[in-house]
């Protein structure tokens, strides 16, 4: 029978456990995330309950103890399962266990080590990213050794968090994989090129504004890759700070303009407005008044075409 330990929490983290747990691979015990206190969706919770029901033995936190890495020394594991922790994992755990910790990178490995890697492949315009299930290594983060991957297209519409949703169900059957696999002994191992290795910094919520001077392609992709219920790119008009909620390219986009201010409204219309970028233009068709907390079309707040947002 396998022995693991789950660590983890957030959407990601509890679509696993669920998964794992419907499929009949029961963890030992499991950790999970204490959420920050300003965030209004609680997966511990809901984790919490799917594994009491189960009578399995949890505890919710923001890091491990000394004391958590006592119990995973004592327990004779099989290997660890990590997905939507936040905090550093001392990498002895690997040597508590009889084939380590393992996790999902929502990214084709080597490619897109870091942060947010599926929010920085939609920025950078990729037509495809997918995700790695990996051993957590002793280097450094994202370099240990690659158990599967599978890739997924990324459609030219396509939001992160559309793209995120779908990368989980790929990542949970790829755990499954994983232990029936490691059930067989039939697991292959493969060491990643680093000659390949490109890495990710971390995003916050302010590096989602919005320059008006940049082609609709970068400006569209932005707003793709960090839309709702990420923090949103964003841009100011009469002193209010409005993130883009759904937008496209307008119908504009391929004309060529000889005078130009980008953040200029063209048109003011049933479906939002248009705006005119450095190259090509954006349509939005709706917006959310960050000073108002107001959800609008934007033509309900601009109505003149001689309006700059910036």
């Amino acid at each position: 029978m396998i022995k693991y330990a789950f660590i983890g929490g957030t959407m990601c983290g509890y679509k696993l456990i669920d998964t794992l747990i419907n499929n009949n691979h029961l963890p030992l015990f499991a950790v999970i995330l204490k959420e920050d206190d300003h965030e209004a969706e609680r997966y511990s919770d809901k984790i919490s309950s799917l594994l009491n029901d189960k009578g399995i033995q949890n505890s919710t936190k923001r890091k491990l103890s000394e004391s958590d890495y006592q119990i995973i020394r004592d327990s004779a594991l099989d290997f660890i399962i990590v997905s939507g922790w936040r905090t550093l994992i001392d990498t002895k755990v690997n040597d508590f266990t009889k084939h380590g910790v393992i996790a999902a990178h929502y990214s084709l490995l080597p490619k897109y080590r870091g942060f947010a890697p599926l929010q920085w492949a939609v920025i950078n315009g990729e037509k495809e990213t997918g995700v790695t299930l990996f051993m957590m290594g002793n280097g450094e983060a994202d370099s240990g050794k690659i158990i599967s991957q599978k890739k997924l297209s990324i459609g030219y519409d396509e939001t992160s968090w559309e793209l995120n949703k779908k990368i989980i169900m790929i990542a949970n059957g790829l755990y499954l994989e994983y232990i029936d696999k490691l059930q067989t002994n039939s697991v292959n191992y493969l060491e990643q090129d680093e000659s390949q290795a490109t890495y990710t910094c971390k995003r916050i919520p302010e590096d989602g504004r919005i320059y008006w001077n940049k082609s609709s392609d970068v400006i569209y992709n932005l707003i793709r890759a960090v839309a709702y219920p990420y923090p949103g790119a964003f841009c100011f008009y009469n002193d209010s700070t409005f993130h883009i909620r759904k937008a496209r390219k307008g119908e504009s986009d391929k004309k060529i303009y000889s005078g130009i201010i980008p953040g200029r409204v063209i048109k003011i219309g049933d479906n939002g407005i248009e705006v005119l970028c450095g190259k090509g233009t954006i349509q939005i068709t709706e917006w959310e008044n960050k000073n108002a907390n107001l959800i609008t079309n934007p033509n309900s707040d601009v109505n003149s075409i001689k309006a700059t947002l910036y």
